[in-house]
C-alpha cells in the first residue's frame, strides 16, 4: 500500500494524533479518521498509535495515500497579509489592524490567518488576544507554537505590558489609576488601568482629552467601560454614551478616519527579555485622525 510520510516539526510537537488527524484528513468524518488508525492506514514513527499518542519533534507519520487523495484540492500558495505589518520574524507577527476588522468570526483576521497554508501539519496561526472591531492598531498573531506559547504565558503573567490611546469626551487633568470590578458573563471580573492625559482640545464647546491608557487586565471593553463609568466615555462611542464627531473637523471626511466610528487604538506592548527575538517595545504608527483634533492651527 502506497503511504504518504511526513517528519513533525517543533510546531507539532505535543499535540494528540488525533488533533492532527482531524486537520490532516479534514475532508473526513472524525469517526473515519479514527476507523483509518485502528486500521493502522495511520502509523507514527511506522507502528499504531492510540488517538491521544502525544507526538514529538522528528516523529515520523504516515498515512494510506488513498485517504489523502479523498481530500480536496490542495490549498494555493499563502496570500499576502491584507493588514500592515509593524514587526515579525519566525515566531510573531504584529499588525496595524483597522478599525472595522472582527478579531474573530467571519470576515475576521483569525480567518484570514487561519486560511493561510503552512509547514505544520496542525498549528494553525491565529491572533492571540482581543481587540474590539471598532478598535485599531498592535494585534499580536502566532506564527509558531513556541510563539504562541511564549506570548499567551507572558500574557497571563502580566509580564507584557500594553498600552492604548483615545480621545474621551470630557477633561482629564490629571493621571488617574482606574480599579472597577466589570460585570462580564454574568461574573464580576477586577479591571485595572492607568489613564494619563497627553493633550487636551475641545469640539464645539465640548472638551475631548487624548489619553495614554495602560492596562493591566484584559478584560472585554475594559477601557470603553472604565472610561464612561467616570462620564468621559470614548469619542464616537455611542455604546457607551460617547458624542460623535463632525466630519468637517478631519480633512477628509468620516471615510478616512482610522477610527472606524469611535477613538481607541493598540499603540504599543512591551516586553521581558526573551529568546524570540522580540525588541523591548513594539509600537504602532502615530494616528493622524487621532492628532487633527489637537491641531492648534484649527
Amino acid at each position: 500500500m502506497e503511504r504518504t510520510e511526513w517528519t513533525l516539526g517543533a510546531d507539532d510537537a505535543g499535540r494528540r494524533l488525533d488533533r492532527i488527524l482531524r486537520r490532516l484528513l479534514a475532508d473526513n468524518s472524525y469517526g473515519a479518521a479514527m476507523s483509518a488508525l485502528r486500521k493502522g492506514l495511520v502509523r507514527l514513527n511506522g507502528k499504531k498509535a492510540a488517538a491521544d499518542c502525544l507526538t514529538k519533534e522528528g516523529d515520523t507519520l504516515s498515512v494510506a495515500s488513498f485517504l489523502l487523495a479523498q481530500q480536496s484540492a490542495p490549498a494555493s500558495a499563502p496570500a499576502a497579509c491584507p493588514y500592515p505589518i509593524v514587526f515579525q520574524n519566525e515566531h510573531l507577527l504584529f499588525i496595524d489592524k483597522p478599525a472595522g476588522v472582527p478579531v474573530h468570526g467571519q470576515g475576521s483576521a483569525a480567518e484570514f490567518f487561519a486560511s493561510q497554508k503552512t509547514a505544520a501539519l496542525a498549528f494553525v496561526p491565529a491572533p492571540l488576544h482581543r481587540l474590539d472591531k471598532g478598535t485599531s492598531g498592535l494585534l499580536a498573531v502566532s506564527k509558531s507554537l513556541a510563539g504562541a506559547q511564549w506570548f499567551c504565558a507572558k500574557i497571563q503573567s502580566h509580564e507584557i505590558k500594553k498600552f492604548y490611546w483615545g480621545i474621551i469626551c470630557g477633561r482629564l487633568d490629571r493621571e488617574e489609576e482606574w480599579n472597577d470590578e466589570l460585570e462580564i458573563g454574568g461574573a464580576k471580573k477586577a479591571a485595572r488601568t492607568i489613564a494619563t492625559p497627553l493633550k487636551r482640545s475641545a469640539i464645539g464647546g465640548k472638551e475631548i482629552t487624548l489619553v495614554q491608557f495602560q492596562i493591566f487586565t484584559g478584560r472585554k471593553r475594559q477601557i470603553r467601560a472604565q472610561s464612561a463609568a467616570r462620564g468621559r466615555p470614548i469619542l464616537g462611542d455611542v455604546r457607551f454614551g460617547g458624542f460623535r464627531a463632525e466630519n468637517e473637523i478631519l480633512a477628509g471626511g468620516e471615510d478616512k478616519l482610522s477610527s472606524g466610528g469611535f477613538f481607541l487604538r493598540s499603540m504599543r506592548m512591551e516586553f521581558p527579555p526573551n529568546d524570540l527575538g522580540l525588541p523591548g517595545a513594539i509600537e504602532a504608527p502615530v494616528p493622524q485622525d487621532f492628532l487633527a483634533f489637537f491641531d492648534e492651527s484649527r
